[in-house]
């Protein structure tokens, strides 16, 4: 029986937010009491019953570094080989559907997670740093104090029903959907991005690479490492499907859509309706899982929401959640989490030092609500639509990507995000004002062009804007170099908007006359349809012109097949670095990048993949 009741800290939820802020706080505060209230026991069920199953780079980092857990992660869940995408029709094998995805396992690490795995090992850690857990136990209310008044959290014990009271200086609401904060202060928020889901599990290993054989031998000498340990994708419109493994041994499957376009009263009510849409929408995938026996199944409608606030200097926040929630599609959910825990923690140490401001608490709300967030529900909101289409949504994935790395990742690493300046807002800004533009050019382009199959397997890393944005993932600089950084890399992230938009007019309006000059335009206002340029300012652009030849051959093989110029530059490069399975890669590129990257501002190593023209502002 527990006899303490008061905490320096307690946190409301015993999920993968809650128990991964607890040990960041013993690591990072060690003198500080923590609690934890969670209405499960350990162990807990291996189960499907959480959303979101794989890391990405800015995850991975919190948990490897941040949280110390890497030899962990190493040893208990699986390594991932990124995100793999299948486009086209679900009635073809897959080997005649065009291809996304890498063939060689990234020098940065990510890792397909079991969360009923992870979340009771993390119990057993946090328990023997000293976190007091209470286990079985619901919280009922949070009561928020005023001035320095201890925090009330009431709770309720599931074994007999007896209340008791638990008092913290903070408090953390990390109690998932229910969003106990959110709603007693009245800080929901909906948007438009109206997405659902179901997934369930099978156990044993429901193989990728197996599924294409039945296309044709030529399939597993398609790639190098095994598809099996990527986070597999088969997209249509509307909607996209996944397979992920899992380290216990279970293979994860689950079904993604916009509800506008698949409602999920059409594969959401039970595992047998499921199945049914699979025949329906993708029937190889169907005839392959078929027969395999369910270990469960979930399902959740219009998943994704958004919240007004999320941290106040009165000593709460709210993490994982119980703040908000995007989209499982490139896995951001662990970032988030790493940005929520981080920034409470920070809250907290100035606390503790008599230096939290209500402005501090402000910016961190600003920064994160209103610009990570809402670049990242630009990448989902309203562009399930694009998803059928491979050289649409290969340049999506591109761009999607580029500005993960370019920005957000970089803003977390570099420490920026604790410390955000005036510099680090605008430039923020320019960032999500820049991707809501260029994603409203994949969804016009998408409903006005066709789709079409690509000339090579869509791979990030034949891309060299691309190998210089993920090998600048290891360096560490300086707040004044990492915001130079991000300067030049919005510039070379304006030029690629620039080529995006002169395909796209190529292939909605091939015989318009601007084609054969292709004029530079405002990135910030352009607009697809020639008949509003005038109007929206896409022809008054706000920079001097620049070249674009080498950002469009970072699309060679995506938008037109390699002439012998791409083939030596871009082709012959990597598939060098692929020759013996991978043995140039793994033996010489991994060690040159550890010692030009890791660690190190590698302010001058980008000059050998872009060309960095300066952006000048005109007038």
């Amino acid at each position: 029986m527990q006899t303490q009741t008061y905490f320096d800290v307690v946190i409301c939820g015993g999920g993968l937010a809650g128990l991964t802020l607890a040990r960041q706080l013993r690591l990072e505060l060690p003198d500080l009491s923590v609690a934890v209230i969670d209405r499960l026991t350990s162990p807990l069920p291996e189960a499907a019953f959480k959303v979101g199953e794989s890391s990405i780079e800015l995850g991975t980092y919190y948990f490897g570094q941040v949280l110390q857990l890497e030899k962990y992660f190493h040893t208990r869940h699986l390594p991932k080989l990124g995100l793999r995408f299948f486009m086209g029709q679900g009635q073809e094998p897959l080997t005649a559907r065009p291809e996304t995805g890498i063939e060689l396992f990234p020098p940065v690490p990510s890792y397909q997670i079991d969360r009923g795995r992870l979340e009771n090992d993390l119990r057993d850690m946090v328990k023997a740093m000293g976190v007091t857990l209470f286990e079985g136990s619901s919280v009922d209310d949070i009561e928020l104090a005023e001035g320095d008044a201890a925090h009330v959290i009431r709770c309720r014990r599931k074994s007999d029903n007896e209340e008791f009271v638990v008092t913290g200086r903070w408090v953390t609401d990390a109690l998932g959907r229910r969003r106990l904060l959110q709603t007693k202060l009245g800080l929901k928020r909906q948007h438009e991005h109206r997405a659902s889901a179901a997934w369930w599990r099978y156990q044993g290993r429901i193989d990728i690479d197996t599924m294409g054989i039945q296309g044709g031998q030529a399939w597993r000498i398609g790639s190098v490492e095994d598809r099996y340990f990527s986070t597999n994708h088969l997209m249509g419109r509307g909607y996209w499907v996944w397979l992920i493994p899992l380290g216990s041994g279970a293979t994860s499957i689950g079904i993604v859509t916009d509800d506008d376009i698949h409602p999920h009263n059409t594969y959401g009510k039970s595992y047998s309706q499921a199945l049914e849409w699979l025949q329906a929408n993708e029937p190889k995938m169907w005839e392959f899982i078929r027969n395999e026996p369910p270990m469960d199944f979930l399902s959740l409608k219009r998943y994704s929401y958004a919240s007004a606030q999320v941290f106040s200097h009165q000593r709460w926040s709210c993490v994982g959640e119980a703040g908000f929630f995007l989209d499982p599609l490139y896995s951001t959910g662990s970032d988030f989490i790493a940005i929520a825990n981080t920034l409470t923690v920070e809250m907290i140490r100035r606390d503790r030092t008599g230096t939290l401001t209500e402005t501090a608490v402000n910016d961190y709300n600003r920064l994160v609500i209103e610009n990570l967030y809402q670049i990242c529900l630009g990448f989902y909101q309203g562009m399930y639509r694009t998803f059928g289409h491979a050289q649409i949504f290969t340049s999506k994935l591109t761009w999607d990507t580029a500005i993960y790395w370019a920005w957000t990742y970089q803003l977390y690493v570099q420490g920026l995000l604790t410390h955000p300046t005036p510099e680090v807002f605008s430039l923020g800004e320019r960032f999500r004002l820049l991707n809501d533009r260029v994603q409203q050019l994949f969804a016009d382009w998408s409903e006005k062009g066709s789709p079409r199959p690509m000339h090579v397997r869509g791979d990030l890393t034949r891309m060299h804007l691309m190998m210089l944005l993920h090998l600048d993932l290891a360096s560490r600089r300086s707040p004044v170099q990492a915001l130079q950084v991000a300067r030049k890399n919005l510039d070379r992230i304006e030029e690629v908007a620039l080529v995006l938009f002169w395909q796209a007019v190529s292939e909605c309006y091939p015989d318009h006359p601007s084609l054969k000059s292709r004029p530079w335009v405002n990135a910030w206002r352009m607009q697809l349809d020639p008949e509003k340029w005038e109007n929206s300012g896409t022809l008054e652009p706000e920079t001097a012109p620049r070249p674009l030849e080498s950002m469009r051959d970072n699309f060679t093989g995506i938008f037109a097949p390699q002439g012998l110029r791409e083939w030596l530059i871009y082709e012959f490069p990597y598939r060098i670095l692929h020759w013996g399975r991978g043995f140039l890669y793994y033996t010489l590129a991994i060690q040159i990048r550890k010692w030009i990257y890791v660690n190190k501002p590698a302010m001058w190593a980008r000059r050998g993949l872009v060309r960095d023209y300066p952006a000048e502002r005109k007038g």
